[in-house]
């Protein structure tokens, strides 16, 4: 679990959160799945050759690069594979 899912949380809350994050792995190994479907497929549509001759090309090559960046900050949010200490 990282450490800013509890950054600013009185001790009470803190204690709730980490009891709440623990009991949801299935549901976040779910999650995870997921987003990393839509990043498989939005990789897929990047890595095509449709879309050469538009002149935003770069601009969507750009814009799928972060949404892959975005999807996969959330991964590392919902993941037991990053552990910080609080």
């Amino acid at each position: 679990m990282k450490a800013s899912w509890t950054v600013g949380l009185t001790p009470e809350l803190t204690k709730e959160v980490r009891m709440d994050y623990a009991g949801s792995a299935t549901l976040r190994k779910r999650l995870k799945e997921m987003l990393m479907d839509k990043i498989n497929s939005s990789r897929t549509v990047l890595l095509s050759q449709e879309g050469y001759e538009s002149p935003s090309w770069g601009y969507r090559q750009a814009d799928g690069i972060g949404y892959e960046r975005a999807l996969k900050h959330v991964i590392s949010l919902i993941s037991d594979e990053i552990v910080e200490k609080a």
